[in-house]
């Protein structure tokens, strides 16, 4: 999800310089800023949004949910 976000800001933002002709080195800087903070900002949403995806594919199975009580119980929680 954070890479859709990603490359389709870089890309309106490609499409916008070449509209209004925006020199290279500013979109550059622009693009490369955007590359490392918005997957920065947005990785709990996409890691939140896997773990989703990887619960619904593969559902904890009793084995899974005893061995996590186990867990619970010998670690006081």
């Amino acid at each position: 999800m954070g890479v859709f976000i990603t490359f389709g800001s870089i890309i309106f933002w490609l499409i916008l310089s070449v509209i209004l002709g925006v020199a290279l080195v500013p979109l550059l800087v622009v693009a490369g800023v955007m590359a490392v903070a918005i997957p920065v900002l947005t990785y709990p949403l996409t890691y939140t949004v896997w773990q989703g995806v990887d619960l619904f594919i593969r559902a904890p199975s009793e084995e899974d949910i005893a061995t996590a009580e186990a867990w619970m119980a010998a670690n006081g929680k």
